[in-house]
């Protein structure tokens, strides 16, 4: 429900809801309006936003209440429930416990950068990329489909690549090579009698 009122020269709304997902009482207010008339039509507007996407504060969610209902209303209708599933479990058992008490636009690009090469300390490369999938698309989503954010500070971020580990060489001690070279021999009286080029071949790779 909305109320209005004037203050100086300008008009002000105030919408009063409760939350879908916590069930408390919230507020949305907004002033600058020249008329009544142009407050209602903001108001109406913003009444409309809040009952279709359960969103309204321009950056003010916090990421918890947010990233929760979207991923209820907006993906598990969508996805398979075994995709549903790990994206559930990656934001309880990684997200929300870093950023759920943040926010929507306290995230700043240095801080999830910070975050996401701490869990490349923790996870393979493949894992935090997931990880920062999910919180990308949520966010993707607050500024292009609800509204209710200006831009996604993280769709750029990289996510640091697995570092080659060197193989260690493993090779023959010259004892081992003789040893080896010794042993590759044409067998007396085998039926294949070609069976020299075996020693032939291994000691030219050998010596070479």
């Amino acid at each position: 429900m909305a109320f209005f009122r004037k203050r100086g020269d300008k008009w002000e709304y105030r919408i009063s809801y409760k939350d879908r997902q916590t069930g408390r009482q919230k507020e949305k207010t907004k002033g600058g309006f020249k008329t009544k008339k142009e407050a209602q039509i903001a108001a109406s507007e913003e009444e409309q936003k809040i009952h279709h996407f359960g969103f309204s504060e321009n950056g003010r969610e916090l990421v918890g209440d947010y990233i929760e209902e979207w991923l209820e209303v907006y993906k598990r209708p969508n996805v398979k429930p075994i995709t549903y599933s790990l994206q559930e479990r990656n934001v309880r058992l990684n997200i929300l416990p870093r950023w759920s008490n943040y926010r929507l636009n306290e995230i700043t690009r240095n801080e999830y950068q910070k975050w996401i090469n701490e869990l490349r300390n923790r996870y393979s490369e493949g894992t935090v990329r997931r990880i920062h999938s999910i919180f990308s698309t949520a966010m993707h989503d607050a500024v292009h489909e609800f509204r209710i954010l200006r831009e996604n500070p993280i769709q750029k971020i990289k996510v640091p690549p697995e570092v080659e580990k060197r193989k260690e060489v493993r090779y023959f001690t010259r004892e081992q090579l003789d040893k080896f070279l010794s042993q590759v021999v044409p067998i007396k009286n085998a039926k294949y009698r070609h069976s020299i080029q075996y020693k032939v071949l291994f000691t030219l790779l050998a010596r070479t």
